[in-house]
């Protein structure tokens, strides 16, 4: 589980969270989390796991995104290490069941690639991960902290990752007596192999 890497131009306390409860969920899992969350240490731990939780920025749009200090087409680890998207392949995940990009618009291609969202799959697919969760866009990080906690505590409970992300949205959608915008609760989907985490 690799988590709000640092130095970052706007943190992710909510990836530290989530990171947390996986550990305690997930027994045997390991946490990266601020400077730790280092490009080296994800390529020499993520064969050894089933599930690859990212909860970085991630940045797709075409030229770039000042605000976070990142190029085009690329996923931040710590040390200001931004590794392009292009090179997923090289990340050896053959291993991986499950690969979560929790945080900014990770199922965003720039509008130049033209590829879309089955570009990100052949993307991860390529890189060896059978399914991926990303967003659509820049998801707030309370929020997806709490889908992403309630996607997991679902999936432990022998959902499919369909229906587990389907009920993790609609437990944070209910969270408030008034409801929530679509736009805190509705970025992330599932992509690829969406039957329940093998035993």
């Amino acid at each position: 589980m690799l988590a709000n890497p640092t130095p970052t131009k706007r943190p992710l306390p909510g990836t530290e969270a989530e990171a947390t409860f996986l550990v305690g969920a997930y027994p045997g899992s390991r946490e990266l989390s601020g400077g730790q969350a280092t490009l080296t240490q994800f390529q020499q731990q993520a064969s050894r796991y089933p599930i690859l939780h990212l909860g970085t920025h991630g940045c797709f749009i075409a030229g770039g995104c000042p605000e976070l200090g990142m190029q085009a087409n690329t996923l931040l680890f710590a040390n200001g290490v931004q590794y392009p998207i292009a090179e997923a392949a090289r990340l050896g995940l053959t291993n991986t069941e499950l690969l979560v990009l929790a945080a900014c618009q990770t199922a965003r291609i720039t509008d130049d690639s033209d590829v879309g969202l089955s570009g990100l799959a052949y993307v991860w697919e390529r890189a060896g991960a059978r399914a991926v969760v990303a967003s659509l866009w820049s998801a707030p990080d309370t929020e997806s902290s709490q889908i992403n906690k309630a996607f997991y505590a679902n999936l432990k409970a022998g959902m499919d990752k369909a229906e587990a992300m389907r009920q993790a949205k609609l437990t944070v959608m209910h969270s408030r007596a008034e409801g929530l915008h679509p736009f805190l609760w509705a970025p992330f989907i599932v992509i690829g192999d969406a039957a329940p985490l093998a035993k």
